[in-house]
C-alpha cells in the first residue's frame, strides 16, 4: 500500500464519524511530504506542537500549499508569540491558557496581516501538570477583551481529557460536559457563537458523542 493509498484509508475510516465536527491532523515531527499527501487528499487543516516546528514547515509549503490552514496546539511561551504572529497561514491558536498571554498577544497582534482565531484552553481535569483556565471569571474577563479584537478572532474554548484516571471514559466524558457547559455560559455573555476543540486519538470517540467542533488526531493519523 502506497502512502497515498494508507492516508486515504485513514481519511474514509474517519470522515463518516465527523458529522459536523472538523479534523485537525496533528503533523508534528511528521516530514513535509506527509504532509502534502494529505493536502492532495483534500485535506486543510494541521496542527503543530512547537513553534519552530510549525514556521518552518509554514514557510516550506507556502507556495505548494495555498489553502492550508495551521494551528497552534501545542504549549505556547510568551517569548514565542511574535515568531508565531508571523507564520503564514496561522489560522488558530488552541492553546492559550492565561490572562497574561491574552494580554500579549493582543499587544503583538499588529504583526498578523489577517485574522487569527483564539480558543481559550480550560483546564476541566484540574491536573496540576497541565495548563489552563481554572476560573469562570478569568475566561470572561479574557472573552469580552478578545471579542473587541479585529484580528485575533474568539473561536471558542479547548480542553484535555484526564490522563491519571482509573476510569479513563467517564473521565473524558466529564471533561468534554465541563466545557460544553463552559461554552454555552460564555456564549450567552458576550452574546457570540463559540466552539470547542477537545478530542485526542485516545478519546476522540467521547468528543465525537458530547459534538466538539474540532478533534485533533495524530499518530492514528499516520500508522
Amino acid at each position: 500500500m502506497t502512502q497515498e493509498e494508507l492516508f486515504l484509508k485513514k481519511l474514509c475510516e474517519i470522515n463518516p464519524l465527523l458529522g459536523k465536527t472538523h479534523l485537525l491532523i496533528v503533523s508534528k515531527t511528521r516530514s513535509l511530504e506527509d504532509i502534502k499527501t494529505y493536502y492532495k487528499l483534500g485535506h486543510r487543516d494541521f496542527g503543530e506542537n512547537r513553534v519552530s516546528e510549525l514556521q518552518e514547515k509554514s514557510l516550506a509549503l507556502k507556495e505548494e500549499c495555498p489553502e492550508i490552514r495551521w494551528h497552534m496546539i501545542g504549549h505556547l511561551q510568551s517569548n514565542k508569540i511574535n515568531l508565531l504572529l508571523k507564520t503564514p497561514q496561522l489560522y488558530a491558536i488552541h492553546s492559550v491558557h492565561d490572562p497574561e498571554l491574552v494580554l500579549k498577544l493582543i499587544k503583538s497582534q499588529e504583526k498578523l496581516n489577517h485574522e487569527v482565531g483564539i480558543f481559550l484552553q480550560f483546564n476541566t481535569s484540574q491536573e496540576k501538570e497541565k495548563s489552563g483556565f481554572e476560573s469562570y471569571k478569568e475566561l470572561l474577563s479574557c472573552g469580552k477583551k478578545l471579542a473587541q479584537e479585529k484580528k485575533l478572532k474568539l473561536f471558542g474554548l479547548m480542553t484535555m481529557g484526564t490522563l491519571r484516571t482509573d476510569d479513563f471514559e467517564t473521565e473524558a466524558q466529564r471533561c468534554f460536559q465541563e466545557l460544553n457547559s463552559l461554552k454555552q455560559k460564555l456564549e450567552a455573555d458576550l452574546q457570540i457563537p463559540l466552539q470547542t476543540s477537545m478530542g485526542m486519538s485516545q478519546d476522540y470517540k467521547m468528543a465525537l458523542k458530547e459534538h466538539s467542533d474540532w478533534i485533533r488526531l495524530g499518530t492514528m493519523m499516520f500508522s
